[in-house]
């Protein structure tokens, strides 16, 4: 068989292809290498507070456009909880505490839900879901980011749940429970902490 000569060119062009693919994987590089920083921004933006230690103050508007603070609850178990209220996890997560709720109040455990959301959002979402414990509003993040809840996503809170004894001393801290995980453990938490 005859072969015929390469082209004088044939050596440029396998240069050519070996620097678009360079190129090409440079590019990919470039848009996915982003992605890996954000998503382990995401997952580990800051640590819980930890057991222990005293619950930090806050004063923030409620869907009645209220001021509630954290210490209005003194004397009294409960529970800060941070939520998406634009997401399904935190519709499910608000119905199931809200279908919990007088099992909480029987623990004398009160409900504090806290979210980027506006107290518009806030009115409209209790009323739509029937909730009646204070839904805050903390559209520039002071308190969201104070108590950890915050990721680098913009308006988004971590799955995140603080247990607050009636001194103000947060007990347990709660990350990434699906909702009826969540409860169970507030519930069995709650109860164990009041025998000691």
């Amino acid at each position: 068989m005859n072969q015929r000569p390469l082209p004088a060119n044939h050596e440029q062009a396998q240069q050519v292809q070996r620097a678009i693919v360079k190129i090409v994987v440079g590019m990919i590089m470039v848009a996915v290498a982003p992605a890996i920083v954000m998503i382990s921004i995401i997952v580990n933006n800051g640590k819980p507070i930890e057991p222990g230690k005293p619950v930090p103050e806050f004063v923030l508007r409620n869907q009645d456009n209220t001021n509630v603070s954290v210490s209005d609850f003194k004397g009294h178990w409960c529970l800060v909880y941070f939520y998406n209220e634009s997401r399904a996890e935190g519709l499910i997560q608000a119905r199931r505490l809200r279908d919990n709720y007088n099992a909480f109040r029987s623990l004398d455990l009160q409900l504090i839900g806290i979210s980027y959301d506006s107290v518009s959002s806030h009115h409209e979402f209790a009323e739509k879901l029937g909730i009646t414990h204070p839904l805050l509003s903390d559209p520039e993040g002071d308190v969201i980011q104070e108590y950890a809840a915050h990721t680098s996503m913009t308006h988004m809170t971590k799955n995140m749940s603080y247990l607050v004894d009636e001194a103000g001393i947060i007990k347990k801290v709660y990350l990434d429970l699906s909702p009826d995980e969540q409860v169970r453990a507030i519930t069995s938490d709650v109860q164990q902490f009041k025998q000691l």
